[in-house]
């Protein structure tokens, strides 16, 4: 494609120079521990917090901002709206504020608002008609209704149904192709019907499969299978491994605690400086939540793709054979015991709805799941990590040994939202409701004044994020209005299935087989469901991917019935052209000085200037991140 670099990359925002410096910062903040950063039991003493990542968040956001279009104007919003206490957020982060003498950023302005509440909602941009109804409406209350008609969409269902498949890490290696098709279909309608988080939770622990996986009422125990340890050959399995491998994922997908250390030695002499809790642990006590699934027996025959999930076991035994962990000490059969309380099961009843009710009715179930949506929505986890948890440092009245402190920045405020959560039945949409309602949600990314590190776990401005992978392949196909149409494997055998436009309508990442949008969206850290988790964090390659890679610079050619080839044929003229790829795109108007030099284009060349600027707005900071 012909292009004036020059004159182009002037008008690129520099984020590659922001993806050089917070990628980096990501990746050293994640790199495998060396051995001097190891803990034997002789430095036991010397203690030491575990970091959050208030600092790489806090910086990022100064810098995106100050790049950002500045407030003042009709379009880009007032530094002098009145911030209204809505509900419980806010009572607690504007008190605290108030309190300790914190300011805060301003309400952010219509446009803003309405993009990010897209991005975390449906996990994709306006469209140009939506963005203006929206901007268009005088009526007092069109956030609540904007945020509810998001919601209440088929569009949120297949957002957070993609996402906590990524949580659940559904894939079909692990599970079997029909299981994955039937598990991902049974999380979307859980999440259509607003079934009760508890619920939803309890069915995935306590789901059997007595004779196959191919029947879609066995799609819960797609959760359990997942954990599936191979044993020694393809006819024996390693039932106990499975069992310490479901209880190491639930503990920290549904508890926010990571048992993994103490699943292979005791806490004491290795923990001192990541856990004041785990340090006190032993071996001993994740066995006995292991027991819970001991009589649980998960049978694959993978050249099928079935199994069986069944509990004739004859219980946790510690003399079986370890393929993942240390061999266990062969004292004999564990008794179930839940870590957190101690409670002891009932042998004469069955063993796993025990396990799910413990789970679901400790409070700590409440807190970790408010805890782990707030940071889709902030950024920044009340506790962060959000698999983290300490338990020894949940109360602020508590006495700490030197140096630790309570964990979550405002207990108040994280033990307000899980009680709300319970109360309203463990409702993922009320918990999503409550938090996009909240002034404290709505609050600029912009700050007026001096930004202090100190702010940043009040909440004090909105914290800018790079969008996700399939965010920014979604929101690509949105603004360029040229779409996949992606076949989708017919995992089950059945009638072919239709093909989808937007990445989150897929089952998985392996639901869909074009090289060209796989390749893209994993350069932007897209999970692998089979071996990691999402890899966050900007890179030179993803920057040189947006300006070069054909997923870009195919959707902004004027071919393929774009965006760019509608508006070039249509009688629109130059000026409305650039009005709309900057609404479709970055969610605003252009700015004068934008305006006019993009009308310098397409007065030269309507075709060829329409594509240069359609490729810059997608190259723009203010397109990359949610902010």
């Amino acid at each position: 494609m012909r292009r004036n670099h020059l004159i182009k990359l002037c008008f690129v925002t520099l984020w590659l120079t922001l993806a050089l410096r917070f990628g980096v910062m990501t990746l050293e903040a994640q790199k495998p521990a060396s051995s001097k950063d190891k803990f034997p039991s002789e430095h036991a003493d010397e203690k030491l917090t575990p970091a959050r990542p208030d600092k790489q968040i806090s910086d990022l956001t100064r810098d995106v901002s100050a790049k950002l279009p500045q407030l003042g104007s009709p379009q880009f919003g007032s530094k002098d709206q009145k911030i209204v206490i809505k509900n419980l957020i806010d009572q607690h982060l504007f008190g605290a504020m108030k309190t300790d003498s914190v300011p805060h950023a301003p309400l952010t302005n219509d446009y803003e608002f309405c993009r990010r509440v897209y991005l975390d909602l449906i996990g994709r941009i306006p469209t140009p008609e939506q963005l203006q109804a929206f901007v268009s409406n005088n009526a007092a209350d069109k956030r609540e209704r904007l945020i509810d008609s998001l919601i209440d969409s088929e569009e949120w269902v297949q957002q957070w149904g993609y996402w906590f498949g990524d949580l659940f890490r559904v894939c079909g290696n692990r599970i079997g192709n029909p299981t994955l098709k039937h598990f991902d279909a049974w999380i979307r309608q859980s999440l259509r019907e607003d079934k009760s988080y508890d619920r939803f939770v309890t069915e995935m622990l306590t789901a059997s499969a007595p004779n196959t996986n191919w029947s879609p009422d066995a799609a819960p125990s797609g959760f359990l299978t997942r954990w599936h340890v191979t044993g020694i050959t393809m006819y024996h399995d390693n039932y106990e491994d499975t069992a310490d491998e479901i209880i190491v994922n639930t503990s920290r997908i549904f508890l926010g605690i990571n048992y993994q250390c103490i699943s292979c030695h005791g806490g004491k002499g290795f923990l001192e400086k990541v856990s004041l809790d785990l340090t006190g642990r032993k071996r001993s006590d994740f066995w006995a939540m292991s027991a819970f699934f001991g009589k649980t027996r998960v049978r694959v025959v993978t050249y099928q793709d079935r199994y069986t999930i069944t509990e004739d076991g004859a219980g946790y035994n510690t003399k079986a054979a370890s393929m993942v962990r240390l061999q266990r000490d062969g004292s004999g059969t564990i008794e179930p015991a839940f870590v957190l309380t101690g409670e002891k099961a009932d042998p004469t009843k069955p063993l796993r709805p025990q396990f799910a009710r413990m789970l679901t009715a400790h409070p700590q179930f409440a807190r970790a799941t408010v805890n782990l949506i707030w940071k889709q929505f902030f950024g920044l986890g009340i506790v962060d990590p959000v698999d983290s948890f300490d338990m020894a440092r949940q109360d602020p009245h508590a006495k700490l040994p030197e140096p630790w402190a309570c964990q979550p920045t405002n207990d108040e405020l994280l033990n307000a939202l899980a009680a709300d959560f319970s109360k309203n039945h463990f409702s993922l949409k009320q918990l999503m409701r409550t938090i996009a309602r909240s002034s404290a949600y709505q609050l600029s990314s912009r700050f007026d004044g001096a930004w202090k590190e100190s702010y940043t776990p009040y909440f004090a401005r909105h914290y800018v994020r790079q969008l996700t992978a399939e965010q920014l392949h979604d929101s690509i196909c949105q603004a360029t209005q040229v779409f996949g149409d992606y076949k989708r494997r017919d995992w089950t055998y059945e009638t072919p299935i239709a093909p989808v436009r937007y990445w989150t309508e897929a089952a998985s990442p392996e639901d869909i087989g074009n090289g060209e949008a796989k390749g893209f969206l994993r350069t932007f850290g897209q999970a692998n469901r089979e071996q990691f988790d999402r890899q966050p964090g900007g890179s030179v390659l993803q920057a040189m991917m947006l300006m070069n890679h054909p997923f870009v610079t195919r959707r902004v050619q004027a071919a393929n019935n774009s965006r760019v080839e509608q508006l070039v044929k249509s009688a629109k003229s130059n000026a409305d052209v650039i009005d709309e790829l900057y609404l479709a795109t970055l969610s605003r108007q252009p700015l004068p000085q934008e305006k006019k030099l993009a009308l310098t284009w397409l007065d030269q060349d309507r075709k060829q200037g329409a594509e240069d600027l359609h490729w810059s707005l997608l190259n723009k900071l203010d397109f990359v991140f949610n902010y």
